[in-house]
């Protein structure tokens, strides 16, 4: 995709799922045009994770495997080369699993919403 072509990007959970968080963040800047914008929802935590936990597939697929500390998240973003705009989490968001739902209480685990402008 050519660069600055792009209007909107947005994402629901995907970010979440790649291991390379800033090569997604970095080429989403690329893309986007001076004034576009990314409106994402993700997983982010309130403390890092474990290795145990990052290593554990049954978290990857219940998305918290790969979620990424909040402050390092918000960093990499700005990091990229956008600026957040808001940041909203969502609290009616909330985890089936056992593994899951101790993961959320451990580490804080939770859902938001993000929406940043390229600068």
């Amino acid at each position: 995709m050519e660069t600055g072509s792009v209007d909107v990007v947005i994402s629901n959970g995907v970010i979440n799922l790649c291991a390379d968080k800033h090569a997604v963040l970095t080429e989403i800047a690329r893309v986007l045009r001076p004034g576009g914008r990314m409106a994402i929802s993700d997983i982010v935590t309130e403390k890092q994770l474990t290795e145990a936990i990052v290593c554990d597939v049954n978290l990857w697929a219940s998305c918290i495997g790969g979620a990424m500390q909040q402050d390092n998240y918000r960093q990499s973003i700005e990091d990229a080369g956008l600026k957040v705009g808001e940041w909203r989490e969502n609290p009616q968001y909330g985890f089936i699993s056992g593994s899951a739902q101790g993961a959320t209480k451990t580490f804080g685990v939770k859902s938001v919403s993000i929406l940043a402008v390229k600068t």
